[in-house]
């Protein structure tokens, strides 16, 4: 008889797979796994089992050698040929689980999430269980609703298909690790001969050019000069009513637009000559499904998310079976999506509490396609009571589904009409425009009206003439605006434009310069601290600090993904890459009241126990320099490293926000806030309200 063993990514996973596979189920929790019997869709024992997310990790440095772990400009750069591979602390008993389920298993099925860090998750427990020859399938679904997983069941992929998406995430995973275990202590070492020791600069491949961008956006603010512009306009009146023709072009100087003036005439009251009048009906679309960038900037423009927040709130409400998977990129459905979304659009409409008079149900381009991985975010058929729902999520969910109703309503249609007069080498243009049919923008929860909607403008003719005030106006360049969530990793965002990261690594990442004190939200947009500033000086002449470099690696990555470009190639690249920025072995300047600004920053103040010493950053944790004081806050908490902002939080006695990525004894992970009770962390936790928080 065969024995499967099926591996997910999570113990929720693993739990509604066991649903969907049906037939006998008999738990063995504190084991492990799930076994299925009698299940219709596989012959045979079956043995579902699971991950908590990556139980296999990068070993540090010191593994290799001991020597390694004294950071030493001498030992740099250090590029071994072979990699070796850990089990994560915290996890070595779901481990042995894998490993021993693993080793009873005929055959291994592979349903982690459907994407290529699932995939390297995978491969990585198998490499280091050694059960790789046993793998045969790849479970791929985007939903975990029974239906789904069945249906994936019926239709397993053959495990070669999906290979590609682990060959581009390791090669990621070691490019990754070979510059930032590097160039971290590289930038280290450089900062410590300038006098700022104490302090890791922390270097990565993609969050090094990230920081670079914050950066060098409050350069350009802070060094901007406007420049002067004059702009025309020519107003008039009309069977009563005002309007206003507006010449597009920016003179650059009171000269420029003083002379165009004179050689025209234009002396109140001129009068103009309609050289054109256009009217054209207009047809809009919906707008196109949502990606997870998508839903970042919408979140962000509307309620202030960040990109972080944005991903957790979808992941929990993937989790929660209300949408389909949330690390996606693409703006289209398959037709059958379409369909089964078509058959619950009564109950979707309810939700909403709206209504379509005619839904269009026939699949147009715009929103039905292929795609490569995942589909553009959308609603299961499995509907949330709202009021159990957190806030957040609540926002959310509507977000996703408003849109895809919008979808199967009217098209949005108006009637524009566009008057022009011509003068000398420009034109002067009024607009108006009359809706003649709301379409989807009638859906609740839409936009303000469009420029110019909703006014008409009186009846013109060509060859009419008509008397104009001539007015100038006198504007100035604006400076660039902070970069807010949504703009440096959204939708449109400079990230995205730049090729940094994914959607589904671009919140992580600036979460990461967050968490190491680089960058810090302010308001509505992200500002760089001064160690940001310090890095900054470090890099500013390195390929690290470039977008462009970063840019590369990742279309090299996007080529192996797609079975184009060879995996040793680009790790061959990186090792070099790291040994030129390396080996140029020189001493780096920094200004000495930049030195000082960043120490300041790195001073966490009075401590809060005894009141005589300062706070200081140590190797584990954060000590008093009082000898006789024994308050300590010890940098690692629950398996995860506490961020610096919740570090001085509780040093001032605050309670910090909330912070995910602990761990408990079981492997299990959670979210909590955490503050000091007699001078040692605790956590706490929020008190229940509606669902989830």
């Amino acid at each position: 008889m065969t024995t499967y063993a099926v591996l997910a990514e999570k113990p929720d996973m693993a739990r509604k797979l066991v649903t969907g596979l049906g037939g006998k189920k008999t738990a063995h929790n504190q084991e492990g796994y799930i076994e299925v019997q009698e299940s219709p869709y596989l012959t045979g024992r079956i043995l579902v089992t699971w991950a908590i997310g990556h139980l296999i990790e990068m070993a540090p440095f010191d593994e290799y050698d001991s020597k390694l772990k004294k950071w030493d400009m001498a030992t740099l750069p250090f590029l071994p040929t072979k990699y070796k591979m850990q089990v994560r602390s915290g996890v070595g008993k779901q481990y042995q689980n894998v490993k021993r389920v693993f080793r009873e298993a005929n055959q291994i099925i592979i349903a982690t999430d459907p994407d290529r860090e699932g995939e390297n998750i995978a491969y990585l427990i198998l490499d280091q269980t050694g059960d790789r020859d046993k793998v045969t399938k790849r479970l791929w679904v985007n939903s975990l609703l029974p239906k789904a997983v069945q249906d994936g069941f019926r239709h397993l992929r053959d495990a070669g298909e999906t290979y590609n998406y682990y060959k581009e995430s390791h090669s990621r995973q070691i490019g990754d690790w070979l510059v930032g275990m590097n160039m971290s202590r590289y930038y280290t070492l450089r900062a410590e001969e300038a006098g700022l020791s104490g302090t890791v600069y922390s270097a990565g491949r993609v969050q090094t050019p990230v920081m670079v961008l914050i950066v060098k956006n409050r350069l350009a603010r802070e060094h901007f000069v406007p420049v002067p512009f004059w702009t025309i306009t020519g107003k008039t009146e009309k069977n009563g009513e005002p309007v206003v023709f507006r010449c597009p072009t920016h003179f650059e100087s009171r000269e420029a637009v003083d002379a165009f003036i004179a050689k025209n005439q234009l002396i109140s009251p001129y009068v103009g000559t309609i050289s054109a009048v256009q009217k054209e009906h207009k047809i809009k679309q919906s707008p196109k499904l949502l990606n997870l960038a998508a839903v970042t900037s919408m979140a962000n423009a509307q309620w202030g998310y960040t990109g972080d927040e944005v991903l957790k709130i979808v992941q929990a409400l993937y989790d929660a079976d209300y949408v389909t998977y949330p690390r996606t990129e693409e703006e289209v459905i398959s037709v059958e999506e379409f369909d089964g979304l078509t058959k619950h659009l009564a109950d979707y409409q309810a939700l909403l509490g709206t209504a379509i008079a005619t839904p269009q149900t026939t699949p147009r381009k715009r929103y039905v396609g292929d795609y490569k991985a995942h589909p553009a975010l959308m609603p299961t058929a499995k509907l949330p009571d709202l009021g159990t729902l957190s806030e957040n999520e609540a926002n959310i969910y509507r977000t996703i589904l408003r849109q895809v109703v919008m979808m199967f309503a009217a098209d949005y249609e108006y009637d524009q009409t566009t008057v022009t007069i011509a003068i000398g080498d420009q034109k002067l243009a009024a607009m108006g425009r009359v809706v003649t049919e709301p379409g989807w923008r009638a859906l609740a929860g839409q936009a303000e009206p469009e420029s110019g909607e909703g006014t008409a403008l009186p009846e013109f003719t060509e060859g009419e003439r008509v008397p104009l005030t001539i007015e100038t106006t006198r504007g100035e360049t604006k400076p660039p605006k902070p970069y807010t969530p949504g703009t440096l990793g959204g939708k449109g965002s400079v990230m995205e434009k730049l090729n940094l990261g994914t959607a589904a690594t671009r919140a992580a990442i600036i979460k990461t310069l967050v968490d190491r004190d680089y960058i810090k939200l302010i308001k509505k947009g992200y500002e760089p601290t001064e160690k940001a500033e310090v890095m900054y000086a470090l890099v500013q002449h390195s390929l690290l600090g470039s977008p462009e470099m970063t840019a590369k690696w990742e279309d090299f990555l996007a080529g192996i993904e797609r079975g184009e470009k060879d995996p040793a190639v680009f790790i061959a690249g990186i090792r070099q890459f790291v040994s030129q920025e390396i080996g140029k072995a020189q001493t780096i300047t920094l200004p000495e009241k930049l030195v000082k600004q960043a120490a300041a920053q790195d001073s966490f103040g009075e401590c809060p126990k005894c009141h005589q010493g300062q706070i200081t950053k140590g190797k584990k944790g954060y000590y008093c320099t009082n000898k006789d004081c024994d308050f300590i806050v010890w940098r690692e908490m629950a398996h995860k490293v506490l961020p610096i902002a919740a570090i001085r939080k509780l040093i001032a006695g605050q309670i910090t926000d909330k912070i995910s990525g602990f761990k408990s004894k079981s492997g299990k992970s959670f979210s909590a806030r955490v503050k000091l009770a007699d001078y040692k962390t605790t956590f706490v936790f929020d008190k229940a309200k509606k669902g989830r928080n």
